[in-house]
């Protein structure tokens, strides 16, 4: 609210409570209406006066805000300028010191790079020397290598020779052995020697035939199982006799087959039982 507002209402706030007043006094009080007219007459010419002197003051208050206002507006106008132009002013100096940073910042990173230019070549001209220390460490280490191959293959090779030797002195051993081995009717094969090492398969048989040697003993027999019951060149069979025929039950000996075919075999008498005289019809076995 403006001065003049404030003044238009205190005005009218005290012409209310002059008029409430006058209506009080006039109600209240029977008095000469002449003399409180004139009365509040008066005071109303001075109420007026005064409020043409607040009038007057405000107009006077008015003219010099507005002056007050003109002469800030000047000020604010030149102000503006100054600002205007320490704007630019800064602004061209912000662009200079733009231009500083950029030229630093591309002499530092160029700095920066030379630096770490010659770190990376002082580390790589260390990492080669290391490498080349290594390498002719590795070669090193191959040489001897190589030294104790060559010794090792030499003495290898001499091995070898003794080895080859001795090979051949065996292979003439062995050809003897086999000559020997054969003489005497025993088998040759590994094959078969393995299964020779196992236990005889469970057969029966009979003595078929035996010859006699000059003392009138038993030499050879011939019996009625075979190969295909399983029976190898070597097996070692009991001859018993059962007791049938009215004849003892009595054990005879131990026979070695020497010679085989698919349902027979020729037997050698490797042992014969005290009083024991191995016959045709007595029984052969694995079993015992």
């Amino acid at each position: 609210m403006s001065f003049v507002g404030k003044i238009l209402v205190v005005v009218q706030l005290v012409l209310s409570v002059l008029f409430m007043a006058l209506a009080g006094a006039v109600f209240a009080v029977h008095t000469n209406w002449k003399t409180k007219y004139e009365t509040q007459t008066t005071a109303l010419d001075g109420a007026q006066k005064d409020v043409s002197n607040m009038r007057a003051e405000l107009d006077s208050v008015k003219q010099s805000s507005q002056k007050s206002v003109d002469d800030a507006k000047a000020q604010v106008g030149q102000l503006s300028e100054q600002v205007q132009n320490l704007t630019a002013e800064m602004a061209a100096l912000r662009k200079k010191n733009n231009e500083d940073q950029l030229e630093l910042q591309t002499q530092v990173a160029l700095a920066e790079t030379k630096a770490r230019e010659a770190v990376f070549r002082a580390t790589e001209a260390d990492e080669q020397r290391a490498a080349n220390r290594a390498l002719q460490t590795a070669l090193d280490e191959v040489a001897a290598k190589l030294r104790q191959n060559e010794d090792e293959r030499f003495g290898q090779k001499v091995e070898y020779e003794n080895l080859k030797q001795q090979y051949n002195t065996d292979l003439v051993a062995l050809a003897y052995l086999k000559k020997i081995v054969k003489r005497h009717g025993l088998e040759t094969d590994p094959k078969i020697v393995a299964k020779l090492a196992e236990p005889p398969p469970p057969v029966d048989g009979l003595v078929k035939d035996v010859v006699l040697d000059r003392s009138n003993s038993p030499k050879y027999v011939e019996i009625t199982v075979g190969s295909d019951d399983g029976l190898l060149v070597g097996h070692v069979m009991d001859v018993m006799r059962t007791g049938v025929d009215g004849k003892d039950p009595q054990y005879l000996g131990k026979i070695r087959v020497i010679d085989l075919r698919p349902d027979g075999a020729v037997c050698e008498v490797l042992s014969k039982a005290k009083n024991g005289i191995i016959e045709v019809g007595d029984n052969v076995t694995t079993k015992l």
